[in-house]
Parts: structure tokens; C-alpha cells; sequence
């Protein structure tokens, strides 16, 4: 684990995010000021900073420029994941980050104009790092567009990660229930309405997922591979689809590397 300082690689100061506030990230737009700072700062508010994984944002539903997570919206997000690639271009880093829960996310620091952020040095390829930045793109194609980014100093803090987003998922989903007076739906209408191969339902599958995922003594957990096996008539994506949905509702968490999962009732 490199020891380099957080300022060494783009980052400055804590965590933290207000619209309109950031104070350490210029775009490209006019005036070397990026689109989501352009609100007068009168105007600025409080957004909360929902962590996910690399697969919730990459899975993500997009409506009316809207990207929603399960119904509930992420814009400002926080990751944490192996740097797997850093770029270097005239006025921005473009890193890939892998948190193996599915394909690297193309994650964009903007430097700005000024000489001292033109000058910072990329983070350094193969650590872990946390990245805090808005989700932007369209159905076909994601980025994050980075706020804050800085290389874990101790990896207690990629445990925390995991664990924060199992729980602000699962109380979100509890605030939407509780202000529409009921359970949101766990896939929508129509998905719900198309059957898996053997008319196999995701609630079906669910259940299986997490019973054989139970059952398992491996202190690792249980393996992607190994549900794989265990349910061989289903897809891979059916298996992924049943264990995002355990994780956001609390019922387990991937452990050694993001491919294996523990019961957490």
C-alpha cells in the first residue's frame, strides 16, 4: 500500500458534499467551473452521498435524466476500489475502478485551470481507493465524474465501505416504504411479469440464494461460482440480480473479494 499523501494525488481536505460547493473540482465548462457547480451559491444545499458499488451505478435505471438505484435516486455517490488504470490527459485523470463486483467504472477528475491542480500527480495504479463523485451518462454509458479522490490508509475502511452501503441502501428503501405507506416494489411491473427460464420468479430465486448462501461453512462464504453449480438452470445474471437484491436489503455481504458472500441475519 503506497504511502503517498492525499494531496499528491488529486485529493484535498475530508468527504463531504454541498451543490455548488465542492472546492476541488473545476470541468471543462466555461470559466473552468463544471456544470454541477454553476447553481449561485445562495442556491447551494445539502445532497446526501449515498455509498454503492461499481454494479449498482453501472446497473442503474435512467429516467428523465434521473439515475435510480431500486427507486431511490443516486447522483452524489461514494465508491471504494482497485485502481486498475490512470490517464493522464491535458485538463483531466481518467482512472478505471474496480470493486469486482462487476466491470471497472471510468471515473473522470477534472483539474481545472490552475497550475497547482494541473501539476498533481494520478493516484497510483493497483491501490485502493475512495472516490467520491456524481454519476453522469446516458443508458449505454456511465462515468463518474470525480469529486474527491484518495488512497485508502487503512483497509478497515473498504470493510466500513461495504457495510455503509448495505445500510443506506436498506434504510432508504425503509423511508421509501414508509412515505408511500408501503413496500416499493422490489423489480418493476413488467419485470416482475417475465418469468425466468422454468418460470422461475425473482422471489424464487431469492430465496434459494440466500438459503444455500446460509447453509455454507466455508468461513469465505459462498461463491459465485458455487451458486452457479448449485443452481445450474439459472443465469448468472438471475444469480447476480437475487444477491445485489440481498445486499441492499441486509440480508449479506461479499467478504474476501466481492465473489463471496456470508449471511448477515
Amino acid at each position: 500500500m503506497s504511502n503517498m499523501s492525499k494531496s499528491e494525488c488529486g485529493s484535498h481536505g475530508g468527504f463531504f458534499a454541498a451543490s455548488g460547493a465542492s472546492g476541488s473540482n473545476e470541468g471543462p465548462s466555461q470559466g473552468g467551473t463544471a456544470p454541477f457547480l454553476k447553481a449561485p451559491r445562495s442556491r447551494a444545499r445539502i445532497e446526501p452521498i449515498i455509498p454503492c458499488c461499481v454494479n449498482q451505478l453501472l446497473t442503474a435505471s435512467l429516467v428523465d435524466d434521473v439515475f435510480k438505484v431500486r427507486g431511490i435516486v443516486v447522483s452524489q455517490v461514494s465508491i471504494v476500489g482497485i485502481i486498475r488504470k490512470a490517464e493522464r490527459a491535458p485538463n483531466y485523470i481518467l482512472y478505471k475502478i474496480d470493486d469486482m463486483t462487476t466491470k471497472p467504472i471510468d471515473a473522470r477528475h477534472w483539474l481545472g485551470r490552475s497550475k497547482a491542480k494541473q501539476e498533481l500527480a494520478p493516484c497510483p495504479v493497483g491501490v485502493y481507493a475512495k472516490v467520491l463523485g456524481i454519476l453522469r451518462g446516458s443508458a449505454e454509458v456511465r462515468i463518474l465524474e470525480v469529486l474527491q479522490i484518495r488512497v485508502l490508509e487503512d483497509m478497515n475502511e473498504l470493510t466500513a465501505h461495504i457495510l455503509e452501503t448495505v445500510n443506506a441502501h436498506m434504510m432508504l428503501a425503509k423511508g421509501q416504504e414508509e412515505a408511500y405507506g408501503q413496500s416499493a416494489p422490489a423489480t418493476p411491473p413488467e419485470a416482475a411479469q417475465a418469468p425466468e427460464p422454468r418460470e422461475v420468479r425473482p422471489q424464487v430465486i431469492q430465496a434459494d440464494v440466500l438459503r444455500l448462501i446460509r447453509e455454507c461453512p466455508h468461513q469465505e462464504g459462498k461463491s459465485v461460482r458455487e451458486l452457479q453449480a448449485d443452481l445450474g438452470s439459472l443465469s448468472i445474471k438471475a444469480i447476480k440480480d437475487a444477491l445485489e437484491y440481498l445486499m441492499v436489503e441486509g440480508h449479506i455481504y461479499p467478504t474476501v473479494d466481492g465473489q463471496h458472500f456470508k449471511s448477515a441475519d
